[in-house]
């Protein structure tokens, strides 16, 4: 469903995902963290100029959530914003922040304390990256078992956040929102609803999984959040072709600095993790799985553990810290399917 919510629309759709209707389900929300995740797209597959698409977002309690849309709601109105924030529209100073071009001053005081009240939720991120590259190679049969990448990267980062709460008392479930896109089927029973449900009724995860929602960013401003997340990331991605040599953004390394080791969970789905999506799922067409390693799993948490110390996010001792958990994790959380 879409939620027509405005000011105080945290609070209220903490009442309709996490209902309580008796003391009993007032003690019983006591004794969970109601956690509430959100997230954004980043690119389209039709966008020539793009080797990635994706999505994004952050997983916290309500209780996070609702202090995180007081506090951003008061900075874009000392800002004099009026409309939701974007960062594309903030990274070019266009729309409502163009009378800001060229004012870095007024852009770097305002961006900042946009990403400490980020950083204050002690929000997990949570982020998938799909290889367009990676996903033209695959044979047309593969190509369309996926229908687009819009919906490899709603199928991750729903895991990703599912497995939030399985470091949680056994009742915590996720109640998931997601940036309302037509085009892709969020609301009304569509493409992505539909697909939700049936990732809750078939993988192992599924019983973390709480309730649906889709929303746009000036309902929920959380979903603001979630789009920076996807943006910063999509572009530290892009860098990895076209800018081979610039640093992580700053954004993003704000946004990196929330991680809890050992566990950070983005996701690169380039040719290979696509390929063993495709032969765990056992789907008929099973070209190019001859490619894969027998731990092609754990050899891609392995590479994106290398991308963090690369990059100066991790040190030699978390990288180590991580691959021994992720052994053990692996053997836990089965990733399978739709």
């Amino acid at each position: 469903m879409q939620l027509p919510l405005k000011s105080g629309a945290v609070r209220r759709l903490a009442l309709a995902i996490h209902p309580a209707k008796s003391k009993r389900k007032l003690l019983y929300m006591a004794s969970v963290l109601n956690l509430t995740s959100y997230m954004d797209e980043t690119g389209h597959p039709d966008d020539p100029n793009l080797e990635y698409v994706g999505m994004a977002g952050f997983v916290a309690p309500f209780g996070a959530w609702e202090v995180f849309e007081s506090a951003w709601e008061d900075l874009m109105r000392n800002a004099g914003l009026s409309e939701p924030f974007h960062m594309k529209d903030f990274a070019h100073s266009v729309g409502q922040f163009k009378p800001w071009k060229g004012k870095e001053e007024i852009r770097r005081a305002f961006f900042g304390r946009a990403m400490n009240l980020i950083v204050e939720t002690r929000a997990t991120p949570i982020g998938a990256i799909v290889s367009l590259s990676g996903f033209r190679s695959l044979t047309e049969s593969q190509r369309s078992s996926y229908l687009s990448p819009y919906y490899i990267g709603f199928q991750n980062v729903t895991r990703g956040a599912a497995i939030e709460a399985m470091f949680e008392e056994h009742e915590e479930k996720v109640a998931m929102v997601y940036a309302y896109q037509s085009e892709y089927g969020t609301n009304n029973g569509g493409r992505a609803e539909q697909l939700w449900h049936a990732i809750r009724k078939h993988t192992d995860f599924g019983s973390r999984m709480g309730s649906y929602a889709s929303a746009t960013p000036a309902e929920l401003s959380p979903l603001q959040a979630a789009d920076i997340f996807a943006y910063e990331l999509s572009h530290e991605f892009e860098s990895r072709v076209k800018r081979t040599n610039a640093d992580v953004r700053w954004g993003l390394r704000q946004i990196f600095g929330m991680y809890r080791i050992p566990s950070p969970q983005i996701r690169l789905l380039d040719r290979k993790e696509l390929l063993r999506t495709i032969k765990e799922s056992h789907f008929p067409d099973q070209t190019g799985v001859a490619e894969l390693d027998d731990n092609q799993e754990q050899s891609a948490h392995e590479s994106m553990m290398k991308w963090f110390l690369e990059r100066g996010q991790f040190t030699a001792e978390q990288f180590s810290d991580f691959m021994e958990a992720t052994a053990a994790i692996l053997g836990h959380t089965n990733d399978r399917p739709i």
